[in-house]
C-alpha cells in the first residue's frame, strides 16, 4: 500500500512541479522577445537618426554653386561637307561668388579661349553625346586656364612659397607612391542651354 499511496502522489506533485517549468520557459521567452524588441527599434532610430545628421552637416557648411550665364557664341566650324556653324550658348555652375567675379574678370580671355576651341571642331564631332560631353570637359579646362594665370599675378614671394610648397608635396608623394593633388577647380560643370550645328 505505500507503493500504491506514492505512486497516487507522484502524478498529483509533478503536475504543480511542470506548471512553473512551462511558466517560466514562457516568461523567458516573453522577456527575450520584448528585449529584442527593444533593440531592434534602438538599432534603428540610431541608424535614421544618425543618417539625417550627415545628411544635414553637409547642406549647412557648403556654400552653395554658382550659375554664370554665358553669352551666345556663334562660331564657323571646320568644313566636311561645305560651310557649317555652331550656335551655343552656356552657363558655367562655379563653386562659389568669387570664382563668378574671377571668370567675369578674366571673361574676355575665357571667350577668347572658348571661341578658339569652338571653331578647332569638325561638325561629325558635335553631333554625338560623346562629342558634347568631351566638349563641356574642354571647355572647363579653358575657362579654368586663365584662372590659374590670374594667381600668376600675386608678389614673387607668394609665388616661390607655393612653388616650393608644390615642390614638397610632389617630392613626398612620390616618396609615399601616391600622385599629387591637383588644384582646386573652380568650374563645377558647363550646361549648354542653347545648341545648335547648321
Amino acid at each position: 500500500m505505500a507503493t500504491t499511496a506514492a505512486a497516487a502522489k507522484s502524478p498529483v506533485e509533478a503536475a504543480p512541479e511542470a506548471a512553473p517549468k512551462a511558466k517560466s520557459k514562457l516568461l523567458i521567452i516573453i522577456v527575450l522577445a520584448v528585449v529584442l524588441a527593444a533593440a531592434s527599434a534602438a538599432g534603428a532610430w540610431y541608424f535614421l537618426s544618425s543618417s539625417e545628421g550627415e545628411d544635414d552637416e553637409p547642406r549647412v557648411s557648403s556654400k552653395p554653386a554658382v550659375f554664370l550665364p554665358v553669352d551666345q557664341f556663334t562660331v564657323n566650324l571646320q568644313p566636311e561637307e561645305g560651310q557649317q556653324y555652331l550656335q551655343v550658348a552656356m552657363t558655367l555652375k562655379v563653386v562659389d561668388q568669387a570664382a563668378a567675379d574671377t571668370i567675369k574678370a578674366q571673361m574676355p580671355e575665357v571667350r577668347s579661349r572658348v571661341l578658339l576651341l569652338l571653331s578647332s571642331k569638325k561638325p561629325s564631332q558635335l553631333v554625338t553625346l560623346e562629342g558634347k560631353n568631351r566638349l563641356i570637359d574642354e571647355i572647363a579646362r579653358e575657362v579654368e586656364a586663365p584662372l590659374s594665370t590670374d594667381k600668376a599675378a600675386k608678389p614673387a614671394k607668394k609665388k616661390a612659397e607655393a612653388e616650393g610648397k608644390k615642390a614638397k608635396a610632389k617630392a613626398k608623394a612620390k616618396s609615399q607612391d601616391i600622385e599629387a593633388p591637383q588644384s582646386p577647380t573652380r568650374v563645377l560643370a558647363v550646361y549648354f542651354t542653347h545648341f545648335i550645328v547648321q
